[in-house]
Order: C-alpha cells, then sequence, then structure tokens
C-alpha cells in the first residue's frame, strides 16, 4: 500500500510540474508585443552636458529614440524652444547637428550642441522637442531639458594656507592652516581653526584666550564658490569663493560667540 501511494503522489506531483510550466510557457506567449507605428520619443527627459573649467567650451550629444526599430531611413530634427528655456541660442550654446538620419533598422540616434563654459557655469538649461516629416511623435516623453553644470577639478590643490584676518575693519593676527581632505570627498577639507588661534584673545584682548574658541569646520569648494560649515556651535558657518588660478580662498565667516555680531573675513593664501 505504501508502495502504490507513493506511485500515486509521485504521479501527482509530475502531473503538477508538467501543469505550472505549460502556464508559464503560455505567460510568455501571450505578452503583447508592441506592433504599432516607430513613434518618437526622448530615450531620456532629463539630460546633462559637463563642461570642465577652462576648456571653454563641450561638444554634447543629445539622444533621442523610437518605440521601435525603424523600417526605412528617417529625417528628424531637433527644435530648440526658447519660452522654457534660460539658454540663449547662439550666446550659452549653439546646434552643430540638429538634423539626424535615423537609419533603417535602429532606434537611437542622437544630435550634437556646443556647450559653452560661461553657460555651464550659469547652470543654464535647454530645452528642446523632436519634429519629423516621416514620423509621428509619440504622446510621451516630448521635451527634453539639457541642463549645463561646470566641472571643476582640483588638480594640484595646495593644503597648506597662510591665512590672513580681518575683522572690525582691522588686521587680526594672521595664521597658518593645512587643510585636510575629507574621506570619501573630492571638494572639502577640514580647517582646524578659519580665524586663527589668537583671533578671540586678540579681539578681546585677553591672552588668556590664546588657542581657545578656533573655530573649526570644513570648507566645500564648488568650482568658485566656497562654503564653510562650522563644527560648534556659536559658529554660524560662512560663504566665499575660490580661484582656480591662484588657489586663493577667500571667504567670510559668522559667529555667535561674541554679543555683539560681526562677520570675520578669511584669506587663504598658498604657503
Amino acid at each position: 500500500m505504501k508502495v502504490i501511494k507513493m506511485k500515486n503522489i509521485f504521479k501527482f506531483l509530475s502531473v503538477l510540474i508538467v501543469f505550472g510550466l505549460t502556464v508559464i510557457a503560455c505567460r510568455y506567449d501571450d505578452e503583447p508585443k508592441y506592433g504599432g507605428d516607430s513613434l518618437l520619443e526622448f530615450d531620456k527627459t532629463e539630460q546633462t552636458a559637463i563642461v570642465v573649467l577652462n576648456t571653454k567650451s563641450v561638444d554634447y550629444l543629445v539622444t533621442y529614440g523610437v518605440v521601435k526599430p525603424v523600417d526605412q531611413d528617417n529625417n528628424v530634427e531637433l527644435v530648440f524652444d526658447a519660452s522654457k528655456s534660460t539658454a540663449v541660442l547662439g550666446t550659452d550654446f549653439t546646434i552643430v547637428k540638429g538634423t539626424d538620419v535615423l537609419k533603417s533598422g535602429t532606434a537611437l540616434g542622437n544630435f550634437k550642441i556646443n556647450v559653452k563654459e560661461a553657460g555651464a557655469e550659469a547652470g543654464k538649461t535647454a530645452v528642446f522637442t523632436l519634429k519629423s516629416n516621416s514620423l509621428h511623435n509619440a504622446t510621451f516623453n516630448q521635451q527634453v531639458v539639457v541642463t549645463f553644470k561646470l566641472s571643476c577639478p582640483l588638480t594640484n590643490f595646495p593644503l597648506k594656507y597662510d591665512v590672513n584676518v580681518i575683522a572690525f575693519g582691522d588686521n587680526a593676527p594672521s595664521h597658518q592652516q593645512t587643510l585636510t581632505p575629507v574621506a570619501g570627498t573630492t571638494n572639502q577639507f577640514r580647517v582646524n581653526s578659519s580665524w586663527g588661534p589668537m583671533f578671540v584673545a586678540w579681539a578681546t584682548g585677553n591672552s588668556s584666550y590664546n588657542n581657545q574658541y578656533l573655530h573649526p569646520g570644513v570648507i566645500t569648494i564648488t568650482c568658485k564658490t566656497v562654503t564653510f560649515k562650522s563644527d560648534v556651535t556659536y559658529g554660524k558657518g560662512g560663504t566665499g569663493t575660490y580661484d582656480p588660478n591662484t588657489g586663493v580662498i577667500d571667504m567670510v565667516v559668522g559667529q555667535s560667540l561674541f554679543t555683539d555680531p560681526f562677520t570675520a573675513r578669511c584669506i587663504f593664501t598658498p604657503h
């Protein structure tokens, strides 16, 4: 009896497995496949053109596609929408190749624009649409926003600085700082004292404050701009500029340590 039952169970399981495989196969066969027109669309509706600092401009390929490969060659045109853009054609960028031939059997194409460094530094955006006399447009993905961005690699960045400090309309004691790169970043540096170890003693006229209230924090350099985030509660952070040609960091830091509000200007010059 046990042998017969085991055989019956095995037969039952075999039937279930075969049935399951049949259902799966049917599902794949029954999946709908698009058989309509090759409709135009942008494959990515948000694209970014990056210009490296001091390279003046960069050529960027604006990509587009169709929902299924075309069966003949088709001309496709890139149309600039000035009303939705902050970028100005001819000033912030130019269109190098505004018409593309989408070859038979293909589904992706591109146009070429040249983005200027000034437009990238300003973070301009250019909006485009698609046009073709032989292909219909899809009802989706009909607009692409290309954002211009400036990239500023910090090559040969100096870590040792001489720092001049100005506050209350006067020169505070200068000092030296060695910046420490923040692990996992390429543009953040830790500073032990933004306004210097003698600043509070100088500001109060009390030498007992030497090497106290150092105002440490992290400097973040984004191309030509600088932000400072203080590590202490009495520090209000700061902002400034970075000159990639000279390596000079010029920033103003705030504070709430003193009763009377004031800021200190800290000018970091490579040592």
